[in-house]
């Protein structure tokens, strides 16, 4: 049922999917549809978590911070992501509670996963070896994982959108987020 909402938001955009078209393409009754959903808002949401529930499997495992990093760029680069990320940009003015729970159900939540992987690496702000300034408060780390997310996104990203480059490769991916890795200080450079 999933997959045929993120069809149907991808084929007919935000305003023009109904959860009515998800159930009738899904073969699946109304009622059922808005068991699950509650409201297109919440289908919406619930396209975007999956997407980042890959990211937050990589994070469960103990996956190393390049692992995390790299999965990250494949899943947010990749056709799907870039496509939904689209959509809310396109329908934000329209439908704020929309922009709203991709927030949430997106980069807030994966911010929160690179923090917490930062903190287990011990390459955030209070790193052996950090200065005491910068060994100051939980700001210090959020924005510390904000400027990682940012990174990881990038101009690169930015192409995504535009419809100017593919998904990366998973080569690609590595080689990305290794690269804003070394140059946020979170791996050596080679």
């Amino acid at each position: 049922m999933l997959d045929d909402a993120v069809a149907l938001f991808l084929a007919e955009g935000y305003a023009s999917t109904s959860l009515d078209l998800v159930a009738q393409r899904s073969s699946a009754s109304k009622r059922t549809v808005y068991a699950y959903f509650t409201d297109k808002a919440g289908l919406f949401t619930a396209a975007v978590e999956r997407l980042h529930d890959r990211i937050a499997e990589t994070a469960e495992q103990s996956a190393p911070l390049l692992e995390l990093c790299t999965s990250l760029v494949e899943t947010l680069h990749s056709d799907e992501a870039v496509a939904l990320h689209r959509i809310v940009v396109g329908e934000s003015t329209r439908f704020p509670e929309l922009a709203r729970s991709f927030y949430v159900a997106g980069p807030a939540r994966t911010t929160q996963l690179l923090l917490a992987a930062l903190r287990a690496a011990g390459s955030g702000p209070d790193a052996p070896g950090a200065s005491d300034a910068s060994q100051t408060s939980d700001a210090s780390h959020t924005s510390d994982a904000e400027r990682l997310y940012a990174l990881l996104l990038g101009e690169p990203h930015r192409r995504r959108l535009l419809g100017l480059t593919p998904a990366p490769t998973p080569e690609d991916s590595a080689r990305h987020a290794a690269e804003t890795l070394v140059a946020l200080g979170h791996l050596p450079a080679d």
